[in-house]
């Protein structure tokens, strides 16, 4: 899983580092959408990372046979890390009081929520960032939902699309759309954090009202659609004179997209259908 899981990447004393290895552990494993980015180590916060821009390779190769190697056929991808912060408090009473627990365990489990619920925030800021975008042909009140979906399949080719993302506005006339409920059972998402999956087509699907009202999007996260650039951890510990330790949590991560890039510069792994709904 992509992101901060050892002590050595956060910097602080080792009951801290404890105390936030939790903390990063949990929030990678809530997070809906963490999952669907491809991860890059930025250790000092900044980097410019080459990726290649052609999205088919070199085919059927005989032996020694070479190919043309041209600086045009990379671009790359510029990371420059801002922190998110959480903080977690501890009392003099409640550490004497908790002798048989752990004192921090509800505060440990909000912090990684709010932590989750900001990395999920990146993700739908950074693949709704100039993404391909196309009306559907009717609202799904009464339309075919599967027909413009596959549409937005299809656009994000050679990339094997693998995810849509509505709002829970669409997702209720989504699952109730004529096609949709006559299709038979769906299953259940692949991913954690997916509810469901698109007949016919494969793909996990989330519901989230982060996203543009009256849009879905359909992304290749493989490609990759967005991706996740994760810094160092710093902690501070300050024994507060009213009786209580504070701990202040700074991770350093950044949500990148688009990645790789049409001719008209949109993102070639990211789909948005409009006007999905009245």
């Amino acid at each position: 899983m992509g992101g901060i899981t050892s002590a050595t990447d956060i910097s602080g004393s080792l009951d801290a580092k404890n105390i936030v290895l939790g903390v990063l552990e949990k929030q990678l494993a809530i997070s809906d959408f963490v999952k669907l980015a491809v991860a890059v180590g930025v250790p000092e916060l900044t980097a410019t990372i080459p990726v290649q821009t052609v999205p088919d390779g070199d085919e059927d190769l005989k032996e020694w046979e070479g190919s043309v190697v041209a600086g045009s056929d990379f671009t790359h991808v510029d990371f420059d890390l801002k922190k998110d912060r959480v903080k977690i408090g501890k009392s003099d009473e409640s550490g004497y009081k908790s002798r048989a627990g752990d004192p921090l365990a509800l505060q440990k489990s909000s912090s990684a929520s709010r932590l989750a619920y900001i990395l999920d925030k990146k993700f739908v800021a950074a693949v709704q960032t100039s993404p391909q975008t196309g009306a559907v042909v009717a609202v799904w009140n009464t339309g075919h939902p599967l027909a413009d979906i596959g549409k937005a399949v299809a656009t994000l080719k050679p990339f094997k699309a693998d995810f849509v993302i509505m709002s829970a506005n669409v997702w209720a006339i989504y699952a109730g759309n004529a096609d949709i409920t006559g299709s038979g059972n769906q299953g259940p998402g692949e991913k954690s954090g997916a509810l469901t999956k698109v007949p016919g087509f494969n793909l996990d699907i989330y519901v989230s009202d982060l996203i543009t009202a009256k849009t879905v999007i359909v992304g290749a996260s493989g490609a990759p659609a967005v991706a996740y650039g994760y810094g160092p951890t710093k902690v501070r510990q300050q024994d507060v004179m009213d009786g209580g330790e504070i701990y202040q949590i700074d991770v350093f991560r950044q949500m990148k997209a688009p990645i790789l890039k049409t001719s008209g510069s949109l993102n070639m792994a990211a789909y948005v259908l409009t006007g999905v709904i009245t």
